[in-house]
């Protein structure tokens, strides 16, 4: 699941670079969702211990993946929780591949 979360990563940071015209900024671009992501995940915090509002963000964010790994760690339910980080990766890998494509036929032509 790491080598997918890599791969998976590299691609969006990819398209925002072609999408980014200033290349001073462009390593800057993909840093501020990841880290809004990391903050409003299950990584730092239990969702149970937030607010409302941002429990049910962080329930569908896709750095809350991080469930995933902590039940295989530490046992417990994992089918669910790995079901969900293959679904993000997938997703995510099936949106950010054509447009990084895309991006790159524009850039280059």
């Amino acid at each position: 699941m790491g080598d997918a979360g890599r791969m998976d990563r590299s691609w969006i940071t990819a398209l925002l670079g072609l999408l980014d015209k200033d290349s001073e900024s462009a390593g800057l671009t993909g840093l501020f969702p990841v880290i809004i992501l990391v903050f409003t995940s299950s990584t730092l915090v239990p969702v149970s211990t937030m607010p409302g509002w941002l429990q049910t963000f962080a329930k569908v964010n896709p750095v809350t993946v991080v469930d995933a790994l902590r039940a295989l760690c530490l046992g417990g339910l994992t089918a669910i929780h790995v079901l969900a980080a293959i679904g993000w990766i997938a997703g995510l890998l099936l949106v950010t591949i054509p447009a990084t494509a895309m991006a790159y036929r524009n850039a280059t032509n």
